[in-house]
C-alpha cells in the first residue's frame, strides 16, 4: 500500500462503518482511486496524500462496506422497513451519502489536486492562450 491515508483515520471517522474495514476493502478503494486518476490522465504513483484524496479514498471505502454490508452475502434481512417508513437500513442510507460524496469530490478534483500541482501538462481541459 502506498501512504496515500491512514487506516486508522478511516475507521475512526465513521462509527457504524469504521469497524467493518478490511484490508481487502482498502485495496479496492486504492484501485477505485486509481481508476479515476487514470481518467484524469494521472498515474497512481503521482498522486501524492493530501486532504482531498484522504477525503475521496475514505469515502470509496465506505462505499464498499455499505454495499457489502446491505447487499452482499450474509446481508441481514430487514424484514418490511421499507414499507412501514419508507427508507433503507442504515447501510444503504450510508450507501447514498456516500455515493453523492464520491460524485461530488470527483467532480471537483483535477489533476493538479491529485498531484500536488506537479502537473506535467498544461492542465486538464486547459489550453494556453497567447497575446500578441
Amino acid at each position: 500500500m502506498q501512504a496515500l491515508y491512514e487506516v486508522e483515520l478511516i475507521r475512526l471517522s465513521d462509527d457504524l462503518l469504521g469497524q467493518n474495514i478490511t484490508d481487502d476493502i482498502m485495496e479496492k478503494a486504492e484501485k477505485w482511486l486509481a481508476y479515476f486518476a487514470a481518467s484524469l490522465d494521472v498515474k497512481f504513483e503521482e498522486i501524492v496524500p493530501s486532504f482531498i484524496i484522504m477525503e475521496l479514498i475514505t469515502a470509496y471505502a465506505m462505499r464498499e462496506v455499505c454495499v457489502k454490508k446491505s447487499y452482499g452475502a450474509n446481508a441481514p434481512v430487514w424484514g418490511n422497513s421499507t414499507q412501514k417508513t419508507g427508507t433503507l437500513d442504515y447501510f444503504g442510507q450510508k450507501l447514498k451519502f456516500y455515493e453523492a460524496r464520491i460524485k461530488e469530490l470527483e467532480n471537483r478534483i483535477t489533476p493538479a489536486d491529485l498531484t500536488g500541482n506537479k502537473a506535467s501538462k498544461n492542465g486538464y481541459r486547459s489550453v494556453e492562450l497567447y497575446r500578441g
